[in-house]
């Protein structure tokens, strides 16, 4: 529900997310804990010893406060979104810098990933790529968290799209033959 709200201006009408994939936590846990503790805990440390500062301490963990807000958005919003229709990759630099590329299912050529060095083994994450059928342009999601299980997930809906839509296209062409045999007999 979270992912279907911060995420519903880069969908399509009828577009539904099955997975979204980001860089793995623990990759941003130095980050995140660097500004809990210099933008929260130090300036509430500081109040404590010197409390006729407190506006000065206020401002310094509402600064981090938001500095922290901004990390945690800039990791959620960078991701991979695996939708009905296709891969969204969505790439979130600032509030007013983003942009995203499709990747529809029809055009995926190929979808591979790879888990590089001890951390990665141990955490599972490593990067995984796509594939575009024709144009070769490659698109390209680093540190992501599981990233076999993305590469499943994406195949797995790739499979089930394709199905639906050879289902969809036989059903037509049915319809097609059976009005122009009707249409023959007619004219007979």
């Amino acid at each position: 529900m979270f992912a279907n709200i911060l995420f519903r201006n880069h969908l399509n009408e009828g577009e539904r997310i099955y997975f979204v994939a980001h860089t793995h936590p623990f990759l941003m846990y130095s980050t995140f804990f660097k500004l809990l503790f210099i933008g929260i805990l130090v300036p509430l440390g500081f109040n404590l010893i010197m409390p006729p500062f407190q506006i000065l301490w206020i401002v310094w963990i509402a600064i981090g406060a938001l500095a922290f807000f901004y990390e945690i958005m800039n990791w959620y919003l960078d991701a991979w979104l695996v939708t009905n229709q296709g891969v969204l990759d969505i790439q979130w630099n600032s509030f007013f810098d983003k942009s995203s590329t499709r990747i529809e299912y029809q055009t995926i050529e190929g979808i591979t990933y790879e888990i590089k060095g001890f951390w990665g083994t141990i955490m599972n994450f490593g990067d995984i790529t796509i594939e575009r059928t024709g144009s070769g342009t490659i698109i390209r999601l680093e540190r992501v968290a599981s990233p076999k299980k993305v590469e499943q997930e994406v195949l797995h809906y790739q499979k089930q799209f394709i199905h639906y839509k050879n289902l969809k296209d036989q059903t037509a062409l049915r319809d097609m033959l059976v009005a122009m045999a009707q249409e023959s007999r007619r004219g007979k």
